[in-house]
């Protein structure tokens, strides 16, 4: 539970700086909110200790890869990650070759990414990135460094999407790909993402997703006896899925996405008319059903691949909120979504790899927290 705490400080504090930023009407006071909110999500997150797991791998990257790294790249490639992100690491170790300068780097370019996508469509900042954190934010500005900026990239490419303009949402997506090659997911939905979905047809593929996760129906064992080559795989298949298929089915995370999937479909019409742009955002949500129930058999492959379309719930839940029309249902209904984020930090984060410290305040070195890692590790 203490590894808990100061991530509940963390949405506590933007919950209610944002009730604070609602309730005055002072603009001066309004924007000085704004900006300690971002002063405090920076530090939080640009001057971070060793939390999560992946650093193990990005730590000892970041201080031997050099050109080659990016001449012998290929997709896919283990030991060569992405140009881009190669380059980046090159670039801030040439400037100042320590691990916490990338850090502070990856967070500045983030947070700037972020705050460019939420500028002209969210106007309560605090509320905003109490919800960024709470739905997959947390784990994107920490554990992903690659996939965190390519991510943040298409986010700001979305606005072509709508204004039609193919050249430099593909340039964008381009320099997504750079950093991480799961982007290559973005390059087709130029061509559909703008179109509205009927209200029928997203709730049948909502249903169909349920479906294939309750009854836990292995769709690439399936596809894999199909075409023939079942043998060659489906031991690996079988392998990866055995927790899955003992896994329990009914679990807070997924009444949250059943929750949020029967809100969107109760108010579809409405969530059109407060934004126009929410077209955008619906499909972002059916991407990332369809990618979290049709992969959960491969429980790290379904989120990781689900978190690539994470930022419809940022802009849905937050217009939810304004679904209602009665002020009261409002509060009660901010009041529920700030309950339920503190109850997912508590859910969440009560591992070890949460145990948070920061280097203005005093972190752990590398070697004490790789210590305490593959110990807890062997534990579990």
């Amino acid at each position: 539970m203490i590894y808990t705490i100061p991530y509940i400080l963390l949405i506590s504090l933007f919950f209610f700086l944002g009730i604070f930023y609602e309730t005055t009407e002072n603009r001066k006071t309004r924007q000085n909110i704004a900006i300690a909110t971002i002063l405090v999500f920076f530090v939080f997150f640009g001057f971070r200790g060793f939390i999560l797991s992946d650093w193990t791998s990005y730590y000892s990257y970041f201080y031997d890869c050099d050109i080659s790294y990016i001449t012998n790249y290929k997709i896919g490639s283990a030991k060569y990650w992405e140009p881009a992100y190669t380059a980046l690491n090159i670039l801030c170790r040439a400037i100042f070759p320590d691990w916490q300068f990338l850090v502070f780097t990856c967070s500045l370019i983030n947070t700037t990414l972020l705050l460019l996508f939420f500028r002209k469509r969210i106007n309560n900042i605090p509320l905003a990135l109490m919800l960024f954190v709470s739905f997959e934010g947390l784990g994107i500005m920490t554990n992903l460094m690659r996939n965190s900026i390519a991510i943040l990239l298409f986010m700001n490419s979305l606005r072509f999407i709508k204004e039609r303009k193919p050249i430099p949402y593909y340039a964008i997506c381009l320099i997504a790909f750079g950093f991480h090659s799961s982007s290559i997911l973005y390059f087709p939905l130029y061509f559909f993402f703008h179109r509205k979905l009927n209200k029928w047809v997203y709730l049948g593929v909502f249903i169909v997703c349920n479906i294939v996760f309750i009854t836990k129906i292995s769709i690439f064992l399936s596809i894999a006896k199909l075409i023939g080559i079942d043998q060659i795989f489906a031991s690996r298949v079988e392998a990866y899925t055995e927790f899955y298929s003992k896994s329990t089915v009914i679990s807070i995370g997924y009444l949250e996405r059943l929750l949020t999937g029967g809100l969107i479909f109760c108010y579809y019409e409405k969530l059109h008319s407060i934004r126009k742009e929410n077209t955008i955002f619906i499909n972002a949500m059916v991407a990332y059903f369809i990618l979290f129930f049709f992969f959960s058999e491969f429980e790290v492959l379904s989120k990781r691949m689900a978190t690539l379309f994470s930022f419809g719930y940022w802009i849905i839940w937050y217009d939810l909120i304004h679904c209602f029309s009665i002020d009261n249902n409002r509060r009660l209904f901010k009041g529920f979504i700030y309950i339920y984020c503190v109850l997912k930090m508590v859910g969440m984060c009560h591992y070890a790899d949460y145990d948070y410290d920061n280097v203005l305040f005093g972190a752990k070195s590398y070697q004490e927290r790789l210590y305490l890692y593959n110990k807890n590790f062997q534990e579990q």
